[in-house]
């Protein structure tokens, strides 16, 4: 899976999901563990997924208490891992 189709994840218009259906989405594209996205892991691969998680579940209309408690993390975290993802995507951008 390259950056183009990172970037593209969760872009489209759909109903509104659960986090949990959103990180195993996105596992299913990155390889990596629903159990580890939605865990304490802090290994920087485990944690990029889990922002993007994030950024997507944001996207998609959740707020972010409800994204916090889906994660077991305050909504400041979640508020911190979404400006890392856009931040990303922009120095991708440009």
């Amino acid at each position: 899976m390259d950056q183009a189709d990172l970037r593209t994840i969760g872009t489209k218009t759909a109903p509104r999901v659960t986090v949990r259906q959103i990180a195993a989405e996105v596992c299913s594209h990155t390889g990596n563990s629903v159990h580890a996205v939605m865990g304490r892991s802090r290994v920087p691969h485990v944690c990029r997924v889990r922002e993007l998680v994030c950024y997507i579940a944001h996207r998609r209309g959740l707020t972010l208490s409800q994204i916090g408690r889906a994660l077991r993390r305050d909504h400041s975290t979640i508020k911190h891992a979404i400006e890392n993802e856009v931040r990303r995507r922009a120095e991708e951008s440009a």
